[in-house]
């Protein structure tokens, strides 16, 4: 059985393009369908579940090289604050390549488990960057439900946005 990180042979070019162009298309979805959903808790961060996969597929220096570069993407049209996908992007990937060993990274449990910790995360840096900004209890309050709701989601999503990458023998 192929370890996670350890792919059975080097990345073939049709590959590489079908994860750039899978790559594209989840930024696509993120940037343009996710920013006009009615409740900000809705607005799940759809590239992190993808770079489980990356992960997965590629090689420690090659995932971690593809989640700074996506990362800094988005970071820089996003809006928020600088560094917050280029940590929690590269955070995941060294979570998947640590824990490749001991679990099977195929199991979409495994998946939902990792990128549920790393999307609570990403949730809390947003969640205590935004409690400096002054607001009534109420509206602080919504803000970390609406966290914890989108942190839901994409453990919820999880599966599904690896499934492409993780589980395609097309290749």
């Amino acid at each position: 059985m192929i370890r996670c990180g350890e792919p059975a042979a080097a990345v073939s070019a049709g590959r590489l393009i079908k994860i750039v162009l899978y790559t594209f298309f989840v930024l696509l979805l993120q940037a343009q369908l996710v920013p006009r959903l009615p409740y900000t808790a809705l607005r799940a961060d759809l590239l992190l579940p993808l770079m489980f996969g990356v992960a997965v597929a590629w090689s420690p220096v090659g995932s971690l090289l593809w989640a700074a570069f996506w990362g800094f993407v988005v970071d820089n049209f996003s809006g928020e604050f600088w560094g917050l996908h280029v940590g929690s992007y590269m955070v995941a990937v060294c979570l998947v390549h640590m824990a490749s060993e001991k679990f099977d990274c195929y199991n979409p449990l495994y998946q939902m488990g990792l990128v549920g910790l790393c999307a609570l995360g990403q949730s809390v840096a947003l969640g205590l960057f935004l409690s400096f900004v002054p607001m009534d209890i109420s509206s602080l309050a919504s803000i970390w439900i609406s966290l914890g709701i989108r942190t839901l989601l994409s453990i919820s999503l999880a599966p599904l946005l690896i499934y492409p990458i993780v589980n395609s023998r097309s290749y």
